[in-house]
């Protein structure tokens, strides 16, 4: 266990591998690296979230490496596995068919396809590790991500002075080049675009930092390290800050454990205590700068996470359901925490919560087996290189494994409070440091184990006749779709880009050349990459199967292009400028199915506008020749929203509104009945949303107004003071108020002949704001005094 063997063919030089094998295995140890550089190190500011470049690379750049490596395992043959290979596959493989069958069961799986992928690709990667990286592939991929690190906390660095010694963004230029200066204020999030996801990437990255310095005695690892630890405290992220503090703990235990146990001259109940330092400061930091709202926000979610895990304590709900079943659930503490009503909260605030939510106790094992076992492997393989050393340095491995290690406990600490995980930019290492610790405590990875022994095999003959004309089909067939596949991209990314005398400014143009540069390295080499295994492979299904994988690539880099429209059209739709936005929506639309907010946007877009002519106007999104009005465009984009989250943001009080709206139109056309039909259906609309939202006050007054219209006095009386007295929020002496709540209340007493109770709540609205005009206005003419 645990031996120094090289990831290279120059120890297999007697065996001749199938053609095409080393040109496939060459690529993955090329592609992956250099997939998760790009992942930690890029962003892009055109698209609506900066950060679906990561998301995007992860799946156009994950289903290329799955290309590669498909094609590589159906090269290899009979060599691609043998049965023992699956006591270390077996964890990752159980975990993600149970994610599969878990999505199979959601009952609306549309916004769960991205995490979907998500996990395919990172248990994959694992898969891929094991297999794939002995020790010197392994050892280049450590310092890619060194090199990622190095990159990122220099543009900490950078945000750090810009944030801390010059002027704001609104008052002048800084350091930062880049449009979203100080989107955070002081807190720093570098490529991350967040400072909890920089934090975490901070806290995993670091020991591995570390141990690579103690390994190598390398210089050029201080400055890193020193970086780290300052974008560290930039950030301000507390979460951060705790899995700094218990991630350095179990630091020193290991090592203290491993490395030291035959010179620790102080007794282990002392360094115990020592070392509890750090952890103990971490809590007491945290206690004493956190903010006591991100403490409620977050115990709040907690309890409804765990009320949601009650409904289906064995099997979960399925991946990603959160986002879907949450709102039914939230507190309404959350509301007046956030301050805010057209938000969405996606995740639960602990990775570990979610993951039980997402796939029950059955998965929840299964993921809890796949740390465990990963641990317990490496522990052991430590323990191995570390043994009898009588005062001997130990192997370079077991410092990468302390390093190791170290990280994914520090991930997975953090994420005790986090979310991190849930996102790309963290979630990629949760297959990837768990199969770089295998193989780093087995000393080499299986492809190593199956050709160890081999005898010299002849290289196969080339195939003649018929043979011959498949194969060079399917190569000709996959040339075709790469070469078509890189032009489009190509040139669908110039009309995203625009030319260069678009981007003013040194950070945008700055970007626009580092975007083309990615692009097209990144195109070419797996363009050239996927060319050089199909022609010098000799396998019909492996080029065909390499084919099919682009077919995936080309999918989500329309998902790519969703995002930058979505973005054009709320730029167009704030412009008021709704052809535009309509027409950017409906190709959001067409290219992202599955994204929720453009049709979401879409009705609001149409609810606003309520144009009633009927026309036929396809860029609207009206199809089969049959004219519409907006408000048969309206209800198809709410619909569309409910069929894949029935509950989200304000959709079900935008739908009442929508209702209100067509009640004002049939009645002004004499259309009585049917307009009152209309606000029974705004009614039960605005009822389901006090279901979900009992904070929103507007939810009341409309609702109000409606039975106002009706002269339901009582019944609108109800609904200002359910309003009032927070009636769903079930904590004593806590009130909703605010003068247009009292002022609303004063008016619906007036029309009652209720004038002492109406300026009883007039004098309310002014003692809260003696300037609110509307109840300045109607106390003085009430009782001739211009104040209580």
């Amino acid at each position: 266990m645990a031996k120094n063997t090289p990831a290279t063919y120059e120890e297999y030089s007697d065996i001749k591998f199938a053609p095409g094998v080393p040109q496939a295995r060459k690529a993955v140890w090329t592609w992956l690296p250099l997939l998760y550089l790009l992942i930690s190190d890029s962003f892009y500011l055109r698209t609506y979230d900066s950060a679906q470049v990561k998301i995007t690379l992860l799946q156009m750049g994950g289903f290329s490496l799955l290309g590669m490596w498909l094609g590589l395992l159906i090269l290899e043959g009979r060599k691609a596995f043998r049965s023992s290979d699956f006591v270390f596959l077996a964890p990752f493989f159980a975990y993600l068919a149970y994610m599969l069958v878990g999505f199979v069961r959601l009952p609306y799986p549309g916004p769960s396809i991205d995490d979907l992928v998500r996990y395919t690709i990172y248990m994959s990667v694992g898969l891929i590790v094991i297999r794939e990286f002995g020790q010197a592939a392994i050892e280049r991929l450590t310092k890619v991500l060194l090199i990622a690190a190095y990159v990122a906390v220099l543009y900490g660095l950078v945000q750090f002075i810009d944030t801390r010694f010059f002027p704001p963004k609104e008052v002048g230029p800084g350091l930062d080049p880049f449009v979203w200066r100080g989107a955070f204020t002081k807190r720093i999030f570098s490529t991350y675009g967040n400072p909890n996801f920089f934090g975490n990437f901070l806290v995993l990255i670091l020991p591995i930092a570390v141990t690579q310095f103690m390994k190598t005695r390398s210089v050029y690892l201080l400055p890193l390290i020193f970086l780290d630890l300052l974008c560290l405290y930039g950030t301000q992220t507390k979460g951060a800050w705790l899995g700094f503090g218990i991630s350095f703990f179990i630091f020193a235990v290991f090592y203290a454990y491993f490395f030291l146990r035959e010179r620790l001259k102080i007794g282990k109940t002392a360094f115990l205590a020592i070392a509890s330092l750090f952890p103990l400061t971490a809590v007491g930091v945290v206690y004493h700068f956190g903010n006591p709202s991100s403490y409620n926000f977050r115990i709040a979610t907690w309890l409804s996470t765990w009320e949601i895990i009650e409904t289906k304590p064995l099997i979960g709900l399925g991946v990603d359901a959160f986002m879907v079943t949450y709102p039914a659930y939230r507190r309404p503490v959350i509301f007046h925490i956030e301050g805010k009503h057209n938000t969405e909260t996606d995740h639960a605030e602990n990775e570990h919560l979610e993951q039980w939510m997402d796939n029950g106790l059955l998965g929840f094992g299964l993921y809890l087996w796949l740390i465990i076992f990963v641990l317990t492997i490496g522990l052991r393989g430590m323990g191995t290189l570390t043994a009898n050393l009588k005062g001997a340095r130990p192997p370079p491995t077991a410092y990468d494994l302390l390093g190791y290690i170290t990280a994914l406990l520090g991930m997975l600490i953090h994420n005790f409070v986090d979310v991190s995980m849930r996102f790309v930019s963290s979630g990629v290492f949760l297959g990837l440091l768990p199969a770089v610790i295998i193989n780093l405590a087995r000393g080499q990875a299986l492809w190593e184990v199956h050709y160890k022994g081999e005898p010299a095999q002849e290289e196969p003959p080339v195939p003649a006749g018929p043979r011959t004309w498949l194969l060079w089909s399917a190569r000709v067939l996959l040339a075709a779709a790469v070469a078509a596949l890189f032009y489009i991209i190509v040139t669908q990314f110039s009309e995203l880009q625009g030319p260069l005398r678009n981007h003013q400014g040194g950070g945008e143009a700055l970007q626009w050349f580092i975007a083309w540069t990615v692009l097209l390295v990144c195109a070419g080499f797996v363009a050239w990459s996927y060319l050089k295994i199909a022609f010098t492979g000799r396998s019909v299904l492996a080029a065909l199967v390499m084919a099919v994988s682009l077919a995936p690539v080309w999918y989500f880099w329309g998902w790519f292009r969703a995002d930058v429209y979505h973005n054009m059209a709320i730029f167009f739709s704030k412009q008021g400028r709704w052809d535009d936005a309509l027409s950017y929506y409906q190709r959001v639309h067409a290219l992202n199915p599955y994204f929720i907010m453009p049709y979401y946007f879409t009705g609001n877009v149409f609810n606003d506008r309520l144009n009633m002519t009927k026309q036929y106007r396809p860029e609207w999104g009206d199809k089969g020749g049959e004219p519409r009005d907006d408000y048969e465009r309206a209800m198809d984009s709410y619909e569309h929203v409910r069929a894949m989250a029935p509950n989200y943001v304000q959709m079900h009080h935008q739908v009442g509104l929508l209702y209100m709206k067509m009640h004002d139109h049939l009645r002004a056309q004499g259309r009585e009945k049917e307009a009152q039909d209309f606000l029974d259906r705004a009614l039960a609309r605005f009822a389901l949303y006090e279901n979900l939202d009992p904070v929103f006050p507007f939810n009341y007054y409309r609702k109000a107004q409606i039975y106002m219209s009706r002269r339901q006095y009582e019944a609108a009386e109800r609904e200002y003071l359910n309003n009032i007295n927070a009636w769903k929020c079930h904590v004593e002496d806590h009130k909703h108020e605010a003068p247009e709540a009292y002022t609303n209340l004063g008016n619906l007493y007036y029309m009652m002949g209720r004038p002492r109770d109406a300026a009883e709540n007039y004098a309310a609205a002014l003692k809260l704001d003696p300037s609110f005009e509307p109840a300045l206005r109607n106390y003085q003419a009430l009782t001739g005094r211009r104040s209580p």
